[in-house]
């Protein structure tokens, strides 16, 4: 359990930002590819409530995670996006969404993201490709975020606290294109990002417990 506070920033350029930050010190903890699905109640009562709850798969090269994560509603706080998160880790992802589903919860939106997370002190600078947008988010402590952005001069970027899922709704609108809720890689991105990443073939979503698409 803990408290979330973040910053995203839009319309950066990453190869840019990559050298800033090599050259402020920092280390990239390593790219992966993200699959994710928000559960909700029949009626949608957890977003009603500003609640998320969220299974994850985060997939490497030689390894996957899965991680269970509940969000509380989320508050701004100076500029910045505060909200309370409990999460854990969990060994088998395939049988913990057959738990939900059996609790009555079902798939309300499901999204994909390369993450590209670096470390800059203690801040976590994550650089995320969605298939709407390239953003850059910021997590820490907000004294620490306001410092490591002035370093990598994403002071002068556009700065939301907005959630991936209002960014993309927005996209849609801007767009032109009808509602939905959900936002996954076509299929030649995907195949795109996987070979960049290094990845075997996508598994079918929740048929392996090791390997959730």
């Amino acid at each position: 359990m803990g408290l979330e506070i973040e910053r995203k920033y839009l319309h950066v350029n990453l190869q840019t930002l990559r050298q800033a930050l090599v050259d402020n010190g920092a280390h990239c903890l390593g790219a992966h590819f993200e699959c994710n699905w928000v559960f909700d109640t029949a009626h949608g009562a957890l977003v009603t409530g500003g609640k998320l709850l969220r299974l994850r798969s985060q997939e490497w090269q030689d390894k996957t995670r899965h991680l269970i994560t509940l969000k509380l509603p989320a508050m701004e706080d100076g500029g910045f996006k505060v909200r309370e998160e409990r999460e854990t880790e969990i060994a088998d992802g395939a049988a913990l969404r057959g738990i939900l589903e059996g609790l009555g919860y079902t798939v309300a939106a499901r999204y994909e993201k390369v993450r590209e997370p670096w470390r800059m002190d203690t801040v976590e600078v994550e650089l995320d490709a969605l298939p709407f947008a390239q953003v850059v988010e910021l997590e820490g402590r907000a004294q620490d975020i306001a410092r490591v952005e002035k370093r990598l001069n994403l002071d002068n970027a556009e700065i939301s606290i907005k959630s991936y899922h209002e960014l993309h709704q927005e996209w849609l609108r801007q767009n032109n294109k009808p509602k939905q809720l959900s936002f996954v890689f076509d299929e030649a991105q995907r195949a795109h990002w996987r070979t960049v990443l290094g990845l075997t073939e996508k598994a079918d979503a929740g048929a392996d417990s090791s390997r959730q698409s």
